[in-house]
């Protein structure tokens, strides 16, 4: 992994907890390890509240110093990046394997994490829980079992500096020069105007520390959250309550499909601010608590959907009469669903993978009636593909698909004018001179 430039990081990333570098956690991946940390001294386990299908939610507290911090994660249930991140940091510290912390944190902080908030929408790997509710967006309401909960520590403990970690699509660049933002901060306001309470300005402070010690890993990776208001979500309202609130992001890292670079890198940030805490008399002076916020907004903006999956430049439609570029990405982050996210001018996009189609044609291929049962190995399927066969209609069941590739079924509109169409999956060849010499193959692109 090619993130791995210095020995700390090396050895966080190989003092992981085995078996979490999963794309979803589920509450039977972490029970048995939550239990571990809570047998282990100087830890405590505390349920907080139980689900609305009734399972435990529970928090780990270590320390006992004056400072209280308090992390969260997976309160999307199919954001499971930084579950394994806290859970290798109970790990690290707990077995005295980190070298960044300070070595008397214990007195100097209580940490509280929350290993995963909504453990019904973890089980059936969805952003909102069991009620159909996103829970980050019930801080006003409450009426989620999992919302009260978090609401209940918070206004037990009063933090002094809140962690609230999440995912992020893979399709958030980081500024302007087509890099995928891998994490993502926010200090996150507390009401329309965004005014700037000690707070915040806290939290900014420690987040530019943050930046500062991680730009040297990933220098074209870190961006900064957009900071509009949101009444409904808990690091605003948390914000408001005069308690230095930050936000993680988790994203894209090339070839990182379980994204292990940025579950390592949280650890690394997140180490690094617990030091931080520990070591406050340096940086909350009131000169550099100015400089660090003026550090905070020269972070790269976070820009949403300014990349996709793959990017084809230039290709010739309608008999080379145009060309034109396709943007595609998947149907979601989990999904091996691929759609035509968008058509024309797309120079202010960049593909996760690019395709340079000048001097090639599009062709939409044509329909494989299927009226007997087809097996379909790699090679008969290729076959198909050379002949111009770019999608299957009729008895779908009738297919045994034994290839390692995703086939087109009884697609809904197909595209006789040999146009592409937004919103749907991208199907069909690449042609030079009349030869099909590339197909696409739900999403990829695959040589013929």
């Amino acid at each position: 992994m090619d993130i791995l430039l210095s020995n700390e990081l090396r050895a966080l990333y190989e003092n992981r907890v085995a078996n979490l570098d999963k794309q979803q956690l589920m509450p039977e991946h972490i029970h048995a390890i939550i239990d571990d940390f809570a047998s282990r001294d100087g830890v405590t386990k505390t349920i907080i509240g139980q689900s609305f299908c009734g399972l435990p939610i529970s928090c780990l507290s270590m320390g006992d110093g004056p400072k209280k911090v308090l992390l969260w994660t997976q309160m999307h249930g199919d954001e499971s990046t930084a579950t394994a991140a806290v859970l290798d940091i109970m790990h690290l510290v707990t077995a005295k394997l980190s070298s960044s912390l300070n070595a008397n944190w214990h007195s100097l902080l209580t940490i509280h994490i929350i290993p995963m908030l909504n453990p019904d929408g973890a089980a059936a790997g969805t952003r909102e829980n069991a009620q159909g509710i996103d829970i980050n967006r019930d801080a006003l309401a409450l009426q989620t079992p999992e919302g009260k909960a978090l609401n209940a520590v918070v206004e037990k403990i009063h933090p002094d500096f809140a962690f609230n970690l999440h995912d992020q699509k893979d399709y958030f660049r980081c500024g302007a020069d087509g890099k995928s933002s891998t994490l993502a901060f926010l200090a996150p306001a507390f009401d329309a105007q965004k005014t700037i309470n000690p707070a915040r300005r806290s939290a900014m402070a420690l987040t530019a520390l943050m930046r500062l010690h991680a730009n040297a890993l990933l220098p074209a990776g870190i961006a900064r959250y957009d900071d509009e208001f949101s009444a409904r979500s808990f690091g605003d309202q948390i914000t408001g309550r005069g308690i230095s609130t930050i936000l993680i992001e988790s994203g894209h890292y090339p070839n990182d499909q379980y994204r292990q670079v940025a579950r390592t890198m949280n650890v690394f940030v997140l180490l690094h601010a617990l030091n931080m805490l520990c070591e406050e008399s340096y940086w909350t002076t009131d000169e550099k608590l100015k400089e660090l916020e003026t550090t905070y907004w020269q972070i790269s903006e976070n820009q949403e959907n300014k990349l996709c999956d793959l990017l084809i430049k230039d290709l010739g439609f309608a008999g080379n009469s145009y060309t034109t570029d396709i943007a595609i990405r998947k149907q979601s982050r989990f999904s091996s669903l691929t759609l035509v996210a968008d058509i024309g001018d797309l120079h202010q996009q960049h593909g996760l993978n690019t395709f340079q189609g000048l001097g090639y044609t599009y062709d939409p291929g044509q329909s494989y009636l299927l009226n007997k049962e087809l097996y379909l190995s790699n090679e008969s399927y290729i076959e198909l593909l050379k002949k111009g066969f770019s999608h299957f209609v009729g008895n779908i069941n009738l297919i045994k698909n034994h290839s390692d590739y995703t086939v087109i079924e009884n697609p809904k509109y197909w595209h006789d004018d040999k146009k592409m169409m937004k919103g749907l999956t991208p199907a069909g060849f690449l042609c030079k001179e009349g030869e099909r010499k590339f197909a696409f193959v739900m999403g990829e692109i695959l040589p013929l």
